[in-house]
């Protein structure tokens, strides 16, 4: 048995090092199965070792269950893996016929007139990929200071009269955390319903006993998969990464922000923060309500429909804007689309803001054509980031942007976790999803694109303030440390960038 679990061991260690030698981001298959490979790989050479050293008999047994147990494991996971990546496993049919539903107790005005062919050709693509059209009739409001917009989100919830729906990916249980559980306790108490999704691994650290008073206190609570069952779905390296928050199906506020401490800069060992949401007012919200619904539906089965969720309201502004979602069990890459077809598709300009920058080939050649080509493509990024080997991961992606004229800059003061795009002074994109393999492959995102000249105007003010805060990489300066000590942290790294 022994032998047999070494031939394993080498075998998978083998996989590992072929994946990252030849295609970063390969097939769907690949991508889920590998958390469970590297950990496999790990668990079967302590096994191996353990038992090359101890010939105890009673070792000896152990450790032939545990490597039965885990094989039985194994095979199971990789069904379950293979079966999300065939889109077997009845996510994308249960949610296409529960908005199916929805659409026909909703209706949006006609189309707006978009003005370019760029414009056009990405909010085609983005129907094409989700079945969700433009829209016309929204305000937007873009909001970088954390302290005004979680005082601005309870303030909202205060008014709320009939309904708040709340999804994050991290709700901590802290003075943020408290203030906003508070809050919805109390309107529960006034009457007014209460839904609150969260992510079960990325709030993993959240006390049970705020979800008692949550759940005591009038709320409703839907957690999507804990991490038991995102092991037993073949799902624990795909999580719900989207941040929504709803008041009256009449206001909606979507971006980067989480519920904790940290968002507001309170965290020292972290500093300052920055980051980017979006307020909507208008029938973008229509939308962003079908997406909640649609995750509420996938974590308690519950299918919701009631036009009191979808009221009529038209923003003065009359916006342009689309949302898009993207998840690992959909029909297509849907985000990593967007990214790509925005890229390709400028003729003058691209920023990004991003916290992690992990990329496939793809995107890498897509920066690359893009920047040879004439068009400025600026990226900006923390210079301190927030797990030190996301950091060394981000920095093996450098000299290869650099050499073909893409500009990098990194964010000096405190971290910058904003996500957005902007494109030619036309296009504007924000929301939960990273410029990483995670939000473009893995997890379930949700951005908004804004289809506005004021809007990004307004953008690339922001985007300008980041520039102004970072010191600009080339090709000498991004070199601190020798050669090799660079190539063995960029080794590292790429060993965790489909956890990225």
């Amino acid at each position: 048995m022994i032998g047999i679990l070494k031939l394993i061991t080498i075998g998978l260690l083998i996989l590992i090092v072929a994946f990252h030698l030849f295609n970063q981001i390969s097939s769907a298959i690949i991508v889920g199965i590998y958390p469970y490979m590297l950990a496999l790989a790990l668990i079967f050479s302590l096994l191996f070792l353990v038992g090359r050293f101890i010939d105890e008999k009673i070792f000896l047994r152990v450790i032939n269950y545990a490597f039965i147990a885990l094989s039985i494991f194994a095979v199971f996971t990789l069904f379950q893996v293979w079966r999300n990546a065939k889109l077997l496993n009845g996510y994308q049919q249960n949610r296409s016929s529960y908005m199916d539903q929805l659409h026909k107790i909703t209706a949006t005005e006609g189309k707006p007139l978009l003005d370019t062919t760029f414009q056009k050709g990405i909010a085609t693509l983005i129907e094409g990929n989700t079945g969700m059209p433009v829209t016309a009739g929204n305000d937007i409001e873009l909001m970088s200071n954390g302290v005004t917009l979680i005082d601005e989100m309870i303030e909202e919830i205060s008014r709320a009269k009939h309904h708040i729906h709340i999804e994050f990916f991290i709700i901590r249980d802290d003075e943020i955390g408290r203030k906003f559980s508070d809050t919805l306790i109390k309107k529960a108490k006034e009457g007014v319903a209460i839904r609150l999704i969260y992510d079960g691994l990325g709030s993993r650290e959240l006390n049970k006993s705020v979800l008692k008073e949550l759940r005591e206190g009038g709320v409703k609570v839907g957690i999507y998969d804990d991490v038991m069952q995102s092991i037993l779905k073949g799902k624990l390296n795909h999580r719900n990464h989207r941040k929504i928050l709803l008041i009256d199906g009449e206001i909606a506020y979507i971006g980067g922000f989480n519920i904790g401490n940290e968002y507001l800069g309170r965290d020292k060992s972290i500093g300052p923060w920055n980051d980017l949401q979006m307020k909507v007012r208008g029938e973008l919200v229509l939308w962003i309500q079908k997406i909640f619904l649609g995750d509420w539906c996938y974590v308690t089965e519950e299918r919701l429909i009631d036009e009191d969720f979808f009221p009529s309201v038209k923003g003065e502004a009359d916006i342009a804007a689309q949302m898009i979602t993207s998840g690992y069990d959909t029909h297509w890459n849907e985000i990593s689309q967007l990214y790509f077809s925005l890229i390709s598709g400028a003729r003058e300009k691209v920023y990004i803001a991003t916290p992690y920058l992990i990329l496939n080939e793809g995107m890498v050649k897509a920066l690359q054509t893009a920047a040879l080509r004439g068009v400025e493509v600026r990226i900006v990024l923390p210079e301190k980031p927030d797990v030190f080997i996301v950091g060394w991961a981000n920095s093996s992606f450098y000299a290869d942007l650099i050499k073909a004229g893409v500009k990098i800059y990194l964010f000096k003061e405190g971290f910058l976790h904003s996500k957005a795009f902007c494109a030619d002074g036309e296009i504007t994109s924000v929301g939960s999803a990273n410029f990483n393999s995670r939000s473009m492959f893995l997890d379930y995102e949700v951005n908004a694109v804004v289809y506005d000249y004021s809007i990004t105007e307004e953008m690339e003010e922001i985007f300008d303030t980041y520039f102004k805060k970072s010191h600009l990489l080339n090709s000498t300066n991004y070199r601190k440390n020798p050669a090799y000590y660079n190539r063995l942290k960029h080794i590292i790294a790429r060993i965790v960038l489909p956890f990225t």
